[in-house]
């Protein structure tokens, strides 16, 4: 029960600090020090997680990415755009000529698994930080997260 609680606080973290990036209309990026750069500057977080969504994902479309980031497919377009351009993914016509397959570069493989390893360590980072609470403390910390997320969607 109460692991199953922290995972449930952790998720919503990472959807609150999303939505709040989006938001602000902020773009958040990595920096040369966390190692995770590309030939043209920082990526950022949405195009390292989709990077990392590809990567898990065989046959990935368009439609398929849009659907796993919550984002519209003209966004998701956009993304893979800059993302082709920084040549970290490639892109090939599926059997219907319309769907479009993306897969990674060497290159976009390794930024992938670069920040897989990173969100792994923030999520180990957050479960040594809840369990320090008790059971009535992290539902009462879901509560808060809860009510953030409802206020930034007003």
């Amino acid at each position: 029960m109460m692991q199953d609680l922290q995972n449930s606080i952790i998720k919503k973290l990472i959807r609150l600090y999303s939505a709040q990036a989006q938001v602000r209309n902020k773009k958040d990026h990595f920096s040369q020090s966390n190692t995770l750069q590309n030939v043209n500057g920082t990526l950022s977080l949405r195009q390292l997680e989709a990077l990392s969504l590809i990567n898990t994902n065989n046959q990935c479309d368009i439609t398929k990415l849009s659907s796993m980031l919550s984002i519209s497919k003209p966004a998701v377009s956009r993304l893979i755009n800059r993302l082709e351009g920084n040549q970290l993914i490639t892109v090939t016509s599926g059997q219907d000529k319309r769907q479009k397959i993306v897969q990674l570069t060497s290159q976009g493989k390794i930024l992938a698994a670069q920040h897989d390893r990173l969100h792994s360590e923030a999520v180990k980072g957050y479960l040594h930080i809840l369990g320090s609470f008790d059971n009535s403390e992290l539902l009462a910390i879901e509560k808060f997260i809860d009510a953030l997320n409802q206020n930034l969607k007003e």
